[in-house]
């Protein structure tokens, strides 16, 4: 299962990261690429505290959705779920400084083990996080074709 705690996953999110240009077109979905580098890191952001949300968390979404997020062998389908607003915080800047910000929240977030919840599954451990991030940025690079 890949995940951000592994420097190799991490290596090879980035490398799928640097091919994409702010012009790449989505194959689904209404999000840019600017957009989508942002909401990624915000992600991250999310995880490291830097952004901070209501806590949306449900007894069903602690427990069985979280369980299933994270391990269960599918991929999420495009267009199928809303994410929290809090991981649209960030407007897009230019390309090259919102790359650098992706890069240094992924580096921090490897960096440490100290986390904050999410705001929908609640309380996550460093691990889970790690995973979480690697599907959730491997889903939104698929969803660009890279």
């Amino acid at each position: 299962m890949k995940t951000l705690s592994t420097k190799s996953d991490r290596h090879a999110l980035m490398a799928r990261i640097s091919n994409l240009v702010p012009e790449s077109e989505p194959i689904a979905g209404t999000l840019t690429a600017p957009r989508m580098l942002c909401h990624i890191a915000d992600q991250i952001a999310v995880a490291l505290g830097d952004i901070t949300g209501s806590q949306q968390d449900t007894w069903v979404m602690r427990t069985l959705a979280k369980w299933f997020v994270l391990y269960a062998p599918i991929r999420i389908p495009f267009g199928k779920v809303e994410t929290v607003s809090e991981m649209l915080t960030t407007e897009p800047t230019d390309w090259e400084s919102d790359q650098a910000r992706f890069r240094s929240l992924v580096s921090r977030f490897a960096g440490t083990d100290r986390v904050s919840a999410h705001t929908v599954f609640g309380k996550l451990s460093h691990r889970e996080w790690g995973i979480l991030a690697a599907k959730h940025i491997d889903h939104h690079l698929r969803q660009f074709g890279a």
